[in-house]
């Protein structure tokens, strides 16, 4: 597998297919992974949590990877999330609005694993669409 088939694997398997547990395989046992999401580093169980409660807040979730880079063992992956708040996201009641917005992955790929991961999200533009937030 090369090292950008790794993170096209978890966006299919959990972007698309929602198959959280599925991911485990794509990831080394002592994996950090930083996002804009969260307020400290995450290891592997924190950061399946977080993917159990976008699921759990957008179950139509959808990925789709515009673009990707990969130099020696990093990949940078361009995607764009959408979904329909129908049900409780972090405490969030449903809203019923979609969104589509867009993050860029950084991932360190070792062995066919990702050893590292670093996140940024538009969750600004997310929580806007979802009229949490005043857009102007």
């Amino acid at each position: 597998m090369s090292n950008k088939a790794v993170p096209l694997q978890f966006f299919e398997t959990y972007g698309n297919r929602h198959d959280v547990e599925g991911c485990a395989p794509l990831f080394a046992e002592n994996v950090t992974v930083y996002s804009s999401i969260a307020p400290a580093p995450m290891d592997f169980e924190t950061y399946k949590q977080a993917g159990y409660a976008y699921l759990a807040g957008f179950p139509d979730l959808k990925v789709t990877t515009v673009e990707q880079l990969e130099d020696g063992n990093k990949v940078i992956s361009r995607v764009a999330w959408s979904g329909t708040h129908t049900g409780v996201f972090n405490g969030i009641p449903p809203t019923g609005r979609s969104f589509r917005s867009e993050s860029i992955f950084i991932d360190t790929v070792v062995n066919g694993k990702i050893v590292e991961r670093h996140e940024v999200s538009d969750v600004l533009t997310m929580m806007q669409q979802l009229g949490l937030i005043p857009s102007q």
